[in-house]
């Protein structure tokens, strides 16, 4: 073998280092493999076991994919790639040979380098030393076993642990066709399915549909959390973390659970901008979920019409929204009308528990109530719009409702009923069998009487205490029914009821209105008590009341007499001075008031005497021209009347006048005067005390007379009842003697009927 000018390499040696190489190349391969195997399965398990320990939402799953491809690829590369197309020169693989093989002294090295020197131009080099050398390499690379020299034990480790990372596989496999444990893995963390690890429990969310929530914006928002039916446990802790979209940082808080543990609750104030949520709890979590925030309707326009009822006649009345409460007569519909500023899924109004549904169209809503379902209360409107907030219990879509609800408040009122004012007038408390009794009054209701009935009835005080009761409708108001006010001006006539004497005597005035609804009611004036008497008893009672008025004036006279002393004294005082202090000023004030006193009091016994006219003329007492009447009025009345109305006033004026007047004349004028008036007041009232008492002896004369001859009726009576009873007796004996007589005929005629059948014999 000649090396000059020749570069080759023994064929032994090439065979060497081709085995060499591909030996190299087996190892790389195994190991690369081996490592991307192993860095697989460590993967794997890290990922499953944070996965089904923490729940991983999908980010946080897709960080995890990423970061193990990039792991795997980071091993394929540097364990697998980069060795396996690296290029190994001849001299590693011989140096790598030998360092395996050991004791070859660098033969191979040696021999490869001197079978590339080209020494035709070297004359220093010895050719035949070179070719030794190379022949001696070459021997001993046809020694040489590449697969038992190069790492034959770390390639008998890399096979085992191979083999043990492909019977991990295979387990896993098995485990895998048996147990969801890692199908589920496998959906979560590298298809990224977001299908739940299995647990003892789920949780449901509220208002969840669509992968979002809908919340009401800038209002709290609660959450409610449930765990669906058919759990085998309950978690002990649930938590709901949520985010804004603005940034990144979470924020998470404790739920707060029920008495039962199956549902928790939180709250988040003032949900102005989007976020997102999601719960967690030990074995169950859900994915971020938006809260897609959406308005509330509002109520453009509400109006509240009313109806009253028919007898009413009053016609419908539009009821103000923001106002209330509102009275309404029972018996009253209402019909509601509103628009709101989006599309309606339903409308309703409720009251006292009681809901009604309402009509809707579009963005508006109408309905009408009854009268039974109009009652006292405050009514609540709410709507809900088309908006998709969530299922409702009955499995029907629930809609965002109003903020407020829009409320108003009713209060149902009765028709009341009619009231009924009346007194007697003309007749005190005694009145005889013939009376009149007058009746002044009003009846008011609101809306028709319709109706108007006197009820009276009278009961004996002794006696057999017979009793009895009747009504009479006036023939004043008959013309007047049907109106809201009726005055009564009217009088109940006693005469031909043959009322027994010393019997209580009561009546009553009713009124029954229209109301169709609740009625009719009736209403009643307070009851009226008389008692029903001779006409001796109401003539003394007569007097006696004006005795009694005689002897009020008796005094009244006596003061009027003073008041005339004490005027001229201070008007003696008076006479020569020039201008009055305040002393005098007052005094003459005091004796204006004493004057002016004196007046009404006079005027209460006009207003007394009057009245007893009146009930001499409804007893029927006199007549309209009787001598009683005629004494009083002309006697006795009208000069007290022309003195309340004409003279002491006079004298009450002069003597105010005497008060303001400055000059001294005519203060003294003023106070002749008012002196001169008292006078003609005096004089007058002492007049008529005088024919006061002859009345007075004339009435009782009269009254004396009427017991005569009420006596006299009375003998008459009962002479008539002897006579009748004693023409009784006699009729009587009579009736019995002829009754014995016939008995005795008979017995005659018996006899003579028994001869003459005797002598037939």
């Amino acid at each position: 073998m000649s090396l000059k000018n020749s570069n080759a390499i023994p064929k032994q040696i090439r065979a060497v280092v081709g085995g060499m190489r591909r030996a190299v190349q087996r190892y790389f391969l195994v190991d690369g493999i081996k490592n991307i195997l192993l860095a697989l399965l460590v993967l794997i398990i890290v990922d499953f076991a944070l996965d089904k320990t923490f729940r991983m939402d999908w980010s946080q799953r897709l960080i995890m994919l990423i970061l193990s491809l990039t792991v795997i690829g980071y091993v394929v590369y540097r364990k697998l790639l980069a060795p396996l197309f690296s290029r190994l020169s001849d001299d590693a693989l011989m140096i790598e040979l030998e360092k395996a093989e050991g004791g070859m002294n660098e033969v191979l090295i040696s021999a490869l380098e001197l079978s590339r020197m080209d020494i035709s131009n070297n004359e220093n080099v010895s050719a035949q030393m070179l070719e030794n050398s190379v022949k001696e390499g070459a021997d001993a690379a046809s020694k040489v076993n590449i697969i038992s020299a190069f790492r034959r034990k770390k390639m008998r480790a890399n096979m085992f642990v191979l083999a043990s990372i492909f019977l991990c596989y295979l387990i896993g496999g098995i485990s895998a066709s048996r147990d969801q444990g890692l199908d589920i893995w496998y959906k979560r963390n590298v298809l990224l399915s977001n299908i739940p690890w299995p647990s003892n429990y789920a949780l449901e969310l509220s208002g969840y549909k669509d992968g979002k929530i809908r919340v009401p914006r800038g209002e709290e928002w609660s959450l409610l959390v449930s765990v669906q039916k058919g759990y085998k446990e309950l978690p002990s802790s649930v938590v709901l973390e949520y985010k804004y979209e603005r940034g990144s940082r979470k924020n998470s808080e404790s739920m707060v659970p029920n008495a039962s543990g199956d549902e928790f609750r939180s709250s988040i104030v003032d949900v102005s901008d989007p976020l997102k949520i999601r719960v967690r709890s030990k074995e169950y979590d859900t994915e971020w979920i938006d809260l897609e925030l959406v308005d509330r309707p509002k109520i453009k326009n509400f109006s509240i019409l009313a109806s009253y009822p028919e007898y009413t006649g009053l016609n419908e009345q539009i009821l103000s929204s923001d106002e209330g409460p509102y009275s309404v007569l029972n018996g009253t519909s209402i019909k509601l009308t509103g628009e709101v500023n989006k599309s309606l899924r339903k409308a309703s109004v409720t009251v006292s528990g009681n809901e009604y549904p309402l009509k809707i169209e579009g963005k508006t809503f109408t309905g009408s109530l009854p009268k039974e379902q109009v009652i006292s209360g405050v009514y609540e409107v709410d709507v809900e719009d088309l908006e998709e907030m969530g299922v409702s219990e009955g499995g029907d879509l629930m809609g965002l409702g109003l903020r407020e609800k829009a409320t108003f408040k009713i209060r149902i009122q009765n028709d009341r009923k009619p009231k009924v004012v009346a007194s007697v007038q003309g007749v005190s408390g005694l009145i005889v069998p013939q009376a009149r009794i007058p009746y002044v009054g009003k009846i008011e209701d609101d809306y028709a009487v319709e109706e108007v009935v006197i009820r009276y009835s009278w009961k004996e005080d002794q006696g057999e205490r017979e009793e009895f009761e009747g009504t009479l409708v006036p023939a004043d108001v008959a013309q007047l029914l049907g109106a809201k006010v009726i005055p009564l001006d009217g009088g109940l006539d006693l005469n031909g009821m043959e009322i027994p004497l010393n019997s209580r005597f009561s009546m009553v005035l009713t009124a029954k209105d229209n109301n169709e609804i609740s009625g009719p009611s009736i209403g009643e004036s307070t009851k009226i008590l008389l008692r029903v008497v001779g006409e001796a008893e109401l003539r003394t009672d007569l007097l006696r009341r004006e005795k009694e008025q005689r002897q009020i004036l008796l005094e009244l006279v006596k003061k009027q007499d003073i008041l005339l002393t004490d005027t001229g004294a201070l008007a003696a005082e008076l006479l020569e001075v020039e201008v009055l202090g305040r002393s005098e000023k007052e005094r003459l004030a005091g004796l204006q008031k004493r004057q002016k006193l004196l007046s009404v009091n006079i005027n209460n016994i006009v207003k007394r005497l009057n009245g007893m006219v009146s009930e001499i003329l409804n007893n029927r007492l006199e007549e309209e021209d009787g001598i009683l009447k005629q004494r009083l009025r002309q006697k006795v009345i009208d000069p007290l009347a022309v003195l309340v109305e004409e003279v002491i006033p006079v004298a009450a004026l002069e003597l105010d006048s005497a008060r303001r007047i400055l000059a001294k004349d005519a203060r003294n004028e003023s106070m002749r005067i008012a002196s001169q008036f008292q006078v003609t007041a005096l004089e007058a009232m002492k007049e008529v005390l005088v024919h006061m008492v002859r009345n007075e002896g004339y009435q009782q004369a009269v009254n004396l007379l009427y017991e005569i001859q009420r006596e006299q009726e009375r003998m008459n009576k009962m002479t008539a009842k002897a006579k009748e009873k004693a023409l009784d007796e006699v009729v009587r004996e009579k009736e019995e003697k002829n009754d014995a007589d016939k008995g005795q005929n008979g017995n005659v005629e018996g006899l003579k009927k028994d001869e003459a059948k005797k002598g037939d014999n």
